[in-house]
């Protein structure tokens, strides 16, 4: 009776280690599926966003909302996009730099904002199909290049700002949007 006993509860462990295994291969299973599904999700957001930015950019009607900025010197600042940024409209491009978020600054923001006549336009498409968009902005308060680099399949592009009379360069990164998917706050311009 004890052997009888015995044997009947290893199977019924045996049963039990079995069918719990089976429950987390199919949890794993599920979550694996999950993981796939939301890559392809985030895959096709991207290539979205993408070819927003390519119909935006080939209309010269866009705005680069930068979250970082890279100073001359390698220091970098995390901003806010809706007070960084690089709008482009036709002809016309208004470049604002506010690194300082306590206000003040020349344009009332915290830093700078300029506007220009977009003087020349070059684009180019390597090999690999970034795109690089360089302008030439000039203004009363601005003489600068502006080059913009997206690579391929992203929205997320970086920005240069060389000035002309200077050597004072800033990299900024962030995203390139349509102009009415923006959402901008213009400080005083110069």
């Amino acid at each position: 009776m004890k052997r009888f006993i015995l044997i009947l509860s290893l199977l019924a462990s045996t049963a039990m280690a079995a069918v719990a295994q089976d429950t987390g291969r199919a949890a794993r299973r599920q979550a694996a599926e999950d993981k796939a599904m939301a890559k392809r999700l985030e895959q096709l957001r991207d290539s979205l966003e993408y070819a927003e930015a390519m119909r935006a950019i080939d209309s010269m009607d866009f705005v680069f909302e930068a979250d970082m900025l890279v100073f001359k010197r390698g220091g970098t600042a995390r901003v806010y996009s809706n007070l960084n940024f690089v709008s482009v409209e036709g002809d016309q491009a208004m470049v604002q730099v506010s690194p300082i978020t306590s206000g003040g600054g020349q344009n009332g923001v915290g830093g700078v904002t300029v506007d220009g006549r977009i003087i020349n336009v070059e684009r180019r498409v390597d090999k690999r199909g970034n795109t690089t968009l360089s302008i030439n902005v000039m203004g009363r308060a601005i003489s600068a290049t502006v080059v913009l680099s997206i690579p391929e399949g992203s929205h997320n592009a970086s920005v240069r700002i060389s000035p002309t009379l200077n050597s004072n360069t800033i990299t900024l990164y962030g995203k390139v949007v349509p102009r009415e998917q923006s959402n901008i706050f213009e400080g005083i311009r110069l």
